[in-house]
């Protein structure tokens, strides 16, 4: 029996040349999005605010917990946050108020809330 046609399921897909343009203006768009990314927030994550106030909260927690008579509370909530953010390291030297926003809230008992710093 012979078959008189074409029978080939092949379909043709785009040029390798096509393709090749496609692949080179997606990576320059890439590049010049993490650019603008880059040059926006330089060495400081985008996201500052939030680990600053972790930080902050993490340290007013335990400052909370160790003070069994309430001194070192009373000392965080009339400076002591503002002054102990020397001494927060590299996430409290991006974003500073947020640092000291999060340990006043922890040393007065408040609830983390990171996304308001």
């Amino acid at each position: 029996m012979v078959l008189t046609g074409e029978l080939s399921t092949h379909v043709p897909g785009p040029r390798r040349k096509n393709l090749l343009i496609a692949g080179v203006v997606a990576a320059a768009v890439l590049a010049a999005a993490l650019w603008v990314i880059v040059t926006q927030f330089n060495e400081r994550p985008p996201w500052a605010q939030n680990v600053g106030y972790e930080a902050g909260f993490y340290r007013g927690q335990q400052i909370r917990k160790m003070d069994r008579t309430g001194d070192k509370v009373k000392e965080a909530v009339a400076g002591g946050c503002e002054q102990w953010v020397a001494d927060g390291g590299k996430k409290a030297d991006d974003a500073p108020q947020s640092w000291v926003r999060g340990c006043l809230d922890a040393v007065r008992g408040l609830p983390s809330n990171p996304n308001e710093a």
